[in-house]
């Protein structure tokens, strides 16, 4: 174990020459070995990630302003430079501040405030912020939701999660699509979850790909990030956050679409819930 570096996680010994007492613990020494070695990796390739999507927008931004630094300009073409560099800034914030939410989660500084939160308000509150962008794009919003499913959640978190999920519904869709938010409760009360879907008409997403779009900087499709402010982080934030509520997600995908499920427990106590005012009756829409 002592010839055990950052260099090299190889545990020079045959465990097979061992005896049959002492083969689990070397077997449990060269596993925690392996998840060390793929710890160090991440790191190592977050630093390059970090870099490579900074790179661009600051890149951007200087250019921006070497330009407009080369001669006097009209107040019309000074407002177009700002924007532009306004545009870059606002891409390198959303990158910093994703970035600071993964460290504070891995440090154990995010704080976790659970409570009862009506599901179907937050639901509504969602699919209200996300519509405009939907229509934008000419996709149809469809919601599937009962009359009060109450869970125990944060609903700061949650909120993000179901953000996230309809943000990516939309970029992804294929031109006239649909996207769909359903929530219902499974199981009794007690002991029972809560089921959140989110599903897209997309192109979908490659299988071999299903098994890494939770981790970060992971992106199925490079190609389709060019020109996009995406770097691969809002899933592993979801993912992040649905751990720290307890619950589970998962994703199913085909050509015809994407379809993530949310499991989360339900509240303990139904009543005495505060997240939005109810904007529409919540019945099947």
């Amino acid at each position: 174990v002592s010839q055990v570096s950052a260099q090299n996680f190889q545990l020079p010994l045959d465990t097979n020459k061992l005896p049959d007492e002492l083969q689990p613990i070397a077997g449990t020494l060269v596993e925690t070995l392996e998840q060390l070695h793929k710890a160090f990796d991440r790191e190592k390739q977050a630093a390059a990630d970090i870099s490579h999507e900074l790179r661009t927008p600051l890149a951007a931004l200087m250019t921006t302003l070497e330009v407009g630094l080369r001669k006097s300009r009209s107040p019309d073409e000074y407002r177009e430079i700002l924007q532009d560099c306004h545009s870059s800034g606002k891409h390198m914030y959303r990158l910093v501040e994703r970035l600071l939410a993964l460290a504070r989660l891995d440090a154990g500084a995010d704080q976790y405030r659970p409570t009862a939160v009506d599901a179907i308000d937050l639901a509504l509150q969602c699919a209200d912020l996300i519509r405009p962008l939907a229509k934008a794009r000419g996709l149809d919003m469809r919601l599937h939701l009962p009359d009060a499913v109450t869970v125990q959640s944060d609903p700061n978190k949650l909120r993000e999660v179901l953000i996230n999920l309809l943000h990516n519904a939309v970029e992804y869709n294929k031109p006239a699509g649909a996207i769909e938010l359903s929530v219902e409760q499974v199981g009794e009360q007690v002991g029972g979850r809560a089921r959140i879907a989110v599903r897209d008409t997309g192109v979908g997403i490659a299988p071999d790909a299903l098994g890494h779009i939770f981790e970060r900087f992971y992106r199925a499709d490079p190609s389709r990030h060019a020109d996009t402010p995406h770097a691969g982080l809002g899933l592993a934030i979801v993912k992040s956050y649905i751990d720290l509520m307890h619950g589970t997600i998962q994703v199913a995908s085909s050509p015809a679409g994407t379809t993530f499920t949310i499991d989360l427990p339900l509240a303990e106590l139904a009543p005495a819930v505060e997240t939005g005012i109810r904007t529409e009756p919540a019945l099947q829409r």
